[in-house]
């Protein structure tokens, strides 16, 4: 018996590429076609996906004719309403076995796993998903571990339901081959996660893997011969097809331009007025990133505060503000983070800051949105007196916190992002320890304190003092 498996993973809401991609299913799918997606569709990013909770991604799928989606970090990051939304709007099952509300509850709008029976195979799709507690928590989310929860589901099957097993993951290749390894019963994986471009499927463990990058650059194909009787894969075949070469599904432009007037007019609501100009650079001290460190520091309790200017896109003009404009200015789903450092890395971290090779360097990472990584900026409290003819990393004459030298031993508080608390593009910054997140996004935090005056006119005092 003959099965095809079209799938995408980690689209990140690049829906004029899903267009080219119906294309091209148009062309290839049949009665033996399964369609998939392993997560990550609904980018938060974007005005389409922002204006209509996620919507949109739904609406295009059901176009399209999925038969089965997982849940991504993305759409978990979302939060339950969000979340909610996609799943209820998609008009085929979501696949998410291991989300449970905090107390322990599976969460209802997500499926474990369900039976579809193509040209007489009946196959077993599970999904399940990366587990990101650290930010489910917020949401009360909690995501269980992926082996025991696919265990669990094989468990609640039995045999005679099914002949094959698909699991739709959104866990990366590297764990993908380790359950490969761990779980027999196995036996296609379709993946996502890491974005890894597979042109042909790999087997570890008679278990099939294939992934099809990032973006919808690619649409994957994985056909298969089953033999019944005998209850396995006889033979397979799989490659990527590049969505380039193809036009745009007309029908699903028209969606997106349906969804994005549709958010467009939710999002453009005015919220405030700002009577001042906030400049932004990605080299130069700012005042847009000047509020935000002093907003960080200010809804954390913390020390002093620091972002890079890279999270944020552009500066604020007067007149009215909206969740448009706010989306624009800071597009990265990145969460206000508390961490302890000691004062030597943020020494380090500072001097690489005002090098062109850092801030000019591709910010690429993860939850990041932006181009490029940006220097640091920092709260009102800090002064930092550096001598631009000196040598890369010896710049920083002293740093003054409240008044005070930098104790280089000291372990300070500070408020930030989880990509700096990463230590994505400023490396020092990862030597930290009890971090902790606040549930909303930095464009939320943002959006409060451009509300505050003090904070406004706080943030046109300069923290960068040249001497010499």
């Amino acid at each position: 018996m003959k099965l095809k498996i079209l799938h995408i993973n980690d689209l990140h809401s690049r829906f004029e590429n899903l267009a080219k991609i119906s294309t091209i299913i148009k062309n290839l799918e049949d009665d033996n076609t399964i369609i998939l997606d392993a997560g990550d569709n609904a980018d938060f990013m974007r005005i389409e996906t922002e204006g209509t909770n996620g919507e949109v991604s739904s609406a295009i799928l059901n176009k399209i004719g999925f038969d089965a989606r997982v849940f991504g970090n993305n759409e978990g990051f979302a939060g339950k309403e969000k979340g909610k939304v996609i799943s209820k709007t998609s008009e085929f099952p979501t696949v998410t076995c291991n989300l449970y509300h905090s107390d322990g509850e599976k969460l209802e709008y997500l499926k474990d796993a369900i039976v579809i029976n193509k040209n007489g195979i009946r196959v077993l799709i599970i999904g399940v998903t990366a587990p990101y507690n650290e930010f489910y928590n917020l949401f009360e989310v909690h995501a269980k571990e992926p082996i025991d929860e696919i265990r669990r589901v094989l468990q609640n099957y039995s045999k005679s339901q099914y002949d094959m097993v698909v699991l739709l993951s959104h866990l990366g290749l590297r764990e993908d081959k380790e359950l490969a390894e761990k779980i027999g019963e196995i036996d296609v994986i379709i993946g996502g996660h890491s974005h890894s471009i597979l042109d042909e499927p790999i087997s570890i463990n008679e278990t099939i893997i294939h992934q099809a990058g990032s973006y919808g650059e690619f649409l994957g194909e994985l056909s298969v011969d089953y033999d019944t009787r005998e209850n396995r894969i006889t033979d397979y075949s799989g490659k990527l097809i590049k969505s380039s070469d193809y036009s745009e599904d007309q029908e699903v432009i028209s969606i997106i331009e349906e969804y994005s007037l549709k958010a467009n007019e939710y999002l453009s609501k005015p919220l405030f007025k700002i009577e001042k100009i906030l400049t932004h650079s990605l080299s130069e001290e700012n005042d847009i990133g000047n509020l935000l460190a002093d907003a960080l520091r200010d809804v954390l309790g913390t020390d002093i505060g620091i972002i890079n200017s890279g999270v944020m896109n552009k500066g604020v003009e007067t007149g009215s503000i909206s969740k448009k404009e706010l989306l624009e200015i800071c597009p990265s789903p990145l969460n206000p983070t508390y961490i302890e450092i000691q004062g030597k890395d943020l020494l380090n971290a500072l001097e690489k800051s005002l090098l062109a090779e850092y801030h000019n360097a591709d910010g690429k990472g993860s939850g990041f949105r932006g181009k490029w990584l940006g220097n640091i900026q920092v709260s009102s409290n800090v002064t930092v007196k550096y001598r631009e003819e000196e040598q890369p990393l010896s710049k920083i004459e002293n740093i003054t916190i409240n008044g005070e030298l930098l104790n280089l031993k000291r372990w300070y508080t500070v408020g930030t992002s989880d990509y700096l608390q990463r230590g994505t593009g400023y490396s020092e910054l990862a030597n930290c320890k009890n971090e902790r997140y606040n549930p909303e996004y930095l464009r939320d935090t943002l959006e409060d304190y451009l509300k505050k005056q003090e904070f406004v006119s706080k943030a046109f005092k300069r923290r960068f003092i040249k001497v010499g």
